[in-house]
């Protein structure tokens, strides 16, 4: 009992100690301006490759079957033509593309750093390499998580046709499970510092089932509370993104304290400053 005690309070003052609050209000300002040139860089590369049709079209499912109908239309217009737009970029537009990709990730991998009190910089070498991988790998993981649980949705189907039954009861412990992935690699290679696998690991999966959690939970509220439509009208979709960017920082902030809690045996990164 005074172990989890000890756990709780050391989360606890990672998180008050970086200002959850503010610094998830950051990182969502941040996002909403990194986001497009974030899914641009990804969308530049993926279109020199066949499979990326694959990858497109397993994403403009996945999208149109979480919106509501009367969105289908609009959101495939969109992205077909945001296909087209970031295919034709080059030269500098795509220099001021991948620099504001790779701010975003700077700020993210800062306040990661915050968590982990690590003060020492990261190598060159090792800063490229995550830089990369968060403005090209990050999108392209996203896309092929999404086209290869579709595509094993599909197949399974194929093969057994009762299947289809089954599909409600395996999507979701799917999708927590590579949400789940997704936080550990985050939380094992954004710190400038060594992350214990466990502790990498358990974060991710405490940040993927608060994901969920949160996900549920605010599906619920729009389909129960439409104070926001009549106060916002056809803006509505709009502060309801933003409210959603923000609840994600959170998790992913409450997770990484989790995982750097863990990492130094409950302690906070002052006890560890003082040698408690």
């Amino acid at each position: 009992m005074k172990g989890w005690i000890r756990f709780i309070v050391g989360v606890v003052g990672r998180l008050r100690g970086v200002g959850t609050g503010r610094t998830a209000a950051a990182l969502s300002f941040v996002t909403v301006l990194g986001l497009v040139p974030l899914l641009t860089v990804a969308v530049v590369i993926a279109a020199r490759y066949p499979l990326f049709q694959q990858w497109f079209d397993a994403l403009e499912r996945f999208l149109l079957r979480h919106l509501l109908p009367a969105s289908s239309s609009v959101v495939r217009g969109y992205l077909v033509d945001f296909t087209n737009k970031a295919a034709g970029l080059q030269g500098v537009s795509i220099a001021l593309v991948v620099v504001t990709a790779i701010m975003m990730v700077a700020t993210v991998e800062h306040e990661i750093d915050a968590i982990w009190d690590a003060r020492e910089p990261r190598s060159i070498i090792r800063r490229v390499f995550i830089y990369a991988l968060g403005v090209i790998a990050g999108p392209l993981l996203i896309g092929a998580a999404i086209y290869s649980t579709s595509w094993l949705i599909e197949e399974s189907v194929a093969q057994v046709p009762l299947a289809s039954h089954a599909i409600p009861f395996l999507v979701g412990p799917l999708a927590v499970a590579i949400t789940a992935f997704a936080f550990t690699l985050l939380y094992l290679l954004m710190p400038a510092r060594h992350v214990p696998l466990r502790a990498a690991l358990a974060g991710g999966l405490f940040a993927a089932l608060g994901f969920e959690v949160a996900k549920r939970g605010f599906a619920f509220y729009i389909a129960t509370v439409p104070t926001y439509e009549v106060v916002y009208g056809a803006l509505a979709a709009l502060p309801l993104f933003l409210v959603w960017v923000y609840v994600s920082w959170v998790v992913v902030l409450v997770g990484a304290a989790v995982a750097a809690t863990l990492a130094e045996g409950g302690r906070r990164g002052s006890d560890k400053r003082r040698g408690r």
